[in-house]
C-alpha cells in the first residue's frame, strides 16, 4: 500500500482536548469505519505509527477528529499548517449501508464519534446519538445536528447538554419508540457497545460495531489487535475493526 503526503491545513481543538485535523493528501476513497495510520514525525519518536478513523475526505482534503490521550497525540496536538505527515491507507473494513426500510441508527460514545459522524453525513437519514460527560466533551454538534434527515440527540451524564444520562438509556426508549426492522451503528468504549449488543439483541436489531484496540501495524502482522469472536480470532486492524455485534465475544 501506498505511503502518501499528508500537508496540515489546518488543526484546532473543538472540544476538550478534542482536535479537528484537515489534511492535504492525495487519498483513495473510504468507506466509513476504515482507518489511516498516520507518522507524525519522520524520526523514531514516537516509533509507531497512530490508527486514526477517517472522518471524510473531499476532494484532497481529509480530516480526522482525535482526542489528546498520550505522547502520540499530545504531538499530533501540536502540529501546525504547512507540517509534513504520511498516512497510510484506507485500512480495515468499514460499516455495511442500511436496508431501504431498515431505521438507521447512530450511537457513539468516548472518542467513537468520527466513523458514526461519517456514515450517517453518508447515509443521510436515521438517528443519530451522542453520549459524553458533559457539554464541552461533545466535538462538532453543530455539525452534528444539521446532517439532513438524521434526528440528533445528545446525552450527558451531567446534565449540562442534551439529556442527561446515558446515550444507552437513550437508545433504549428509542428502540421502544420504532416499529421497523432497525440497525444499529455503534462506536465508544467496549462495556457501552457490550450493553448496545444487549439491547440489539433484546429489541430485534442488527447491530454493527467499531472496536477501539490498541493498534501496532495496521495489517494484521503483528497480532496485537486481537478480538475473540463466536468462530475464531479475528485481528481488529485486517478484520475489522468493525464486526457483527453478535459475533463477539465480549470480555467480563
Amino acid at each position: 500500500m501506498k505511503e502518501r503526503e499528508a500537508v496540515v491545513q489546518d488543526n484546532r481543538e473543538v472540544a476538550t482536548d478534542t482536535f479537528l485535523m484537515t489534511l492535504a493528501c492525495d487519498f483513495p476513497p473510504f468507506t466509513p469505519g476504515q482507518f489511516l495510520m498516520l507518522r507524525i514525525n519522520s524520526t523514531c519518536d514516537p516509533f509507531l505509527r497512530r490508527p486514526l478513523a477517517i472522518l471524510s475526505l473531499k476532494g484532497d482534503s481529509l480530516e480526522i477528529l482525535y482526542k489528546v490521550k498520550g505522547s502520540g497525540t499530545s504531538l499530533l496536538a501540536g502540529k501546525r499548517p504547512g507540517d509534513v505527515m504520511s498516512a497510510l491507507g484506507p485500512l480495515g473494513n468499514g460499516f455495511s449501508t442500511p436496508g431501504q426500510d431498515e431505521e438507521a441508527i447512530y450511537i457513539a460514545g468516548g472518542t467513537g464519534l468520527p466513523p458514526i459522524l461519517a456514515l450517517a453525513e453518508k447515509v443521510r437519514r436515521g438517528r443519530l446519538i451522542i453520549g459524553a460527560f458533559g457539554e464541552n466533551d461533545i466535538p462538532l454538534w453543530n455539525r452534528i445536528s444539521s446532517i439532513r434527515d438524521v434526528h440528533a440527540q445528545a446525552t450527558t451524564e451531567d446534565g449540562s447538554f442534551g439529556k442527561k444520562g446515558l446515550a444507552t438509556e437513550a437508545l433504549k426508549d428509542l428502540l421502544h419508540e420504532i416499529s421497523q426492522p432497525s440497525i444499529i451503528y455503534a462506536c465508544g468504549p467496549e462495556g457501552m457497545l457490550r450493553e448496545i449488543t444487549e439491547q440489539a439483541r433484546m429489541f430485534g436489531a442488527r447491530c454493527e460495531v467499531s472496536l477501539e484496540e490498541y493498534m501496532a501495524c495496521g495489517f494484521g502482522v503483528c497480532s496485537a489487535c486481537v478480538v475473540k469472536t463466536s468462530e475464531d480470532s479475528r485481528k481488529v486492524c485486517a478484520q475489522g475493526p468493525v464486526f457483527d455485534a453478535f459475533s463477539i465475544k465480549w470480555r467480563d
